[in-house]
């Protein structure tokens, strides 16, 4: 049986004043059943508030570049999963993600790792957490794509120079990312 997928949601303490379970049910419920869809493994979310993990949930997000921020964000959780016992989930299976109020700088929203473990994601945007999280498991922009089912609707990889605000949220990844995403898990976990 495959491994199942972890993603590990830590709550910035700039969000302390929102319900995580609104939080899931707009941005999270979906991504985990897509998730499951695709792979035929089940994605379980667990979210980690600031009074559970204080010393990664208030990371300064907006004062360096975003690919500096994703290296703070990618030490803290180092140093974090070394104080942690021992399980069967790896990088490919367990990933992290810093989830902000606030955008990491004027024109970007969430910044991942390729591939990598850690993502940070802004919740001005109802694809932007899915995306990244898309990000380390394999998923590219230039693989999104656009599917009318009497709307017009975005796939989730949908980069901001591509995106169009009169398109809607299809809530789920291209078939190219799709494969992509199982190609990952496959080769790796």
């Amino acid at each position: 049986m495959p491994h199942p997928l972890l993603l590990l949601v830590f709550v910035h303490k700039d969000l302390a004043d929102h319900d995580a379970d609104d939080i899931y049910e707009k941005q999270f419920k979906w991504l985990a059943k897509e998730f499951e869809t695709l792979s035929g493994r089940p994605l379980a979310i667990l979210f980690k508030s600031p009074s559970d993990a204080p010393a990664l949930t208030d990371l300064s997000y907006k004062i360096d570049s975003p690919e500096q921020t994703l290296l703070s964000w990618s030490k803290k959780v180092e140093q974090h999963k070394q104080t942690q016992p021992a399980d069967t989930y790896t990088n490919h299976t367990r990933k992290y993600l810093l989830l902000t109020r606030d955008n990491l700088s004027s024109t970007v929203a969430g910044i991942a790792s390729q591939t990598g473990f850690v993502a940070i994601a802004s919740i001005n945007g109802d694809q932007t957490p899915a995306h990244e999280v898309g990000h380390m498991f394999g998923a590219r922009h230039e693989d999104f794509e656009v599917y009318y089912n009497g709307w017009w609707d975005e796939t989730i990889m949908a980069s901001g120079s591509l995106e169009s605000s009169l398109r809607g949220n299809a809530k789920r990844f291209s078939d190219k990312n799709r494969e992509r995403i199982r190609k990952y898990l496959e080769e790796n976990a």
